[in-house]
């Protein structure tokens, strides 16, 4: 690991991806400096540059503080390194809320003792995962996590691998689960359980080369600003937009004549929180849809992920989970984890994915596991 000595402590930088070493005495404005350049930031007045400079060098101790309490995960500066831990939530993660209890019949069953599992499996390594994705300055995780499990699915009843629409959902799905208090609610959150419940309703989902992703885009070149979906619910979701452009909204954009034919949700299904059934199910039927609470991973780099604590009942985030493994520590203990795709770009963590301490619930990672169930073809 590279490091950046700054008055006797040490940082970790990271640039498109790369770590750069510097040794003595280096500024935070010059680090700033070459940060933004990396990240093509800029800022409309000097007052804001000021208060994101402040902000940056706060999560520059924030970052040394975490590398020295952490000595198996490894933070680094990124994206959100001129972010308030606050804004960060706020615009990133969703509302935290506690994992929803499903009925019975809604959890996929399983013959007895799962046995046999290999050290290490990853569905990347099988083709059943497309490229890392950005969900932008939206709380659109939810969707990505939907659709991303849907791929899979696709793929593994015999299709070609196919980038499926996120935008899709975030505009037009405006489901919502009285007897939790739940609601899909496009930019500002959502469940991945209720998602595979509009896919099946709406009857298909669209290429995202059709209904391209444009939410989260943050004001650059292909950014939308679209209305909240029909039956949006204000009081589960809270108010909607300030401003939105009807002809960027789900009624203009959804032709459901360009809906992938073959491709239908029959049903969902969730899966039982025992981590070993989860990898035995993983392994079974591929790429599974999870959500976890993800306030530390603001500047995860490499790593298994495993902070001393995040509530498990607290969940703000949504996620791929692609297959497992075990890291051998230097004194030769192994460390089982999850193997987690995020949609935060490829210049987050580990080109875009996350290792998760697997076994023991970390961060409610086994709380809320589910599954599109497709139609045979």
């Amino acid at each position: 690991m590279a490091t950046l000595e700054r008055t006797g402590l040490l940082f970790v930088a990271t640039f498109a991806g790369l770590l750069y070493c510097v040794h003595g005495q280096l500024e935070a404005r010059t680090l700033f400096s070459q940060w933004k350049h990396e990240h093509n930031r800029r800022y409309k007045t000097v007052e804001e540059e000021t208060a994101r400079f402040a902000t940056f060098q706060e999560n520059l101790l924030k970052i040394d503080k975490l590398n020295a309490e952490y000595s198996g995960t490894e933070f680094a500066i990124n994206r959100f390194a001129d972010m308030s831990e606050e804004e960060f939530r706020s615009k990133i993660l969703m509302r935290p809320r506690p994992p929803p209890q499903h009925p019975k019949h809604r959890y996929l069953w399983h013959d007895g003792e799962v046995k046999d599992l290999p050290e290490a499996y990853n569905w990347v390594d099988h083709g059943a995962v497309t490229p890392i994705k950005d969900q932008g300055s939206a709380g659109s995780c939810w969707a990505f996590s939907t659709i991303e499990n849907l791929e899979g699915q696709w793929f593994l009843t015999s299709h070609p691998l196919t980038n499926l629409s996120v935008e899709q959902v975030v505009d037009c799905d405006d489901s919502t689960d009285p007897k939790t208090g739940n609601a899909d609610c496009g930019v500002f959150g959502g469940w991945p359980y209720l998602a595979f419940q509009y896919i099946k309703r709406v009857g298909g989902i669209e290429k995202e080369e059709d209904y391209p992703y444009c939410s989260g885009l943050g004001g650059k070149k292909g950014t939308c600003f679209p209305c909240p979906a029909p039956a949006y619910n204000a009081s589960m979701c809270g108010p909607a937009v300030s401003y939105c452009n009807e002809t960027e909204s789900c009624g203009f954009r959804l032709d459901k004549s360009r809906f992938i034919p073959g491709l239908q949700v029959t049903d969902w299904k969730a899966i039982d929180q025992n981590e070993t059934t989860i990898a035995g199910q993983l392994m079974e039927i591929g790429p599974l849809s999870v959500a976890l609470n993800a306030a530390l991973l603001q500047f995860y780099h490499r790593g298994v992920f495993e902070p001393h604590f995040c509530d498990p009942k607290s969940l703000d985030h949504a996620v791929l989970l692609t297959g497992w493994g075990v890291e051998k520590t230097i004194f030769g203990e192994k460390k089982p984890y999850w193997i987690i795709k995020n949609s935060w770009g490829k210049k987050w963590g580990m080109d875009g994915y996350f290792y998760i301490k697997r076994g023991v619930g970390m961060c409610g990672i086994n709380t809320q596991v589910a599954t599109a169930i497709l139609q045979k073809t």
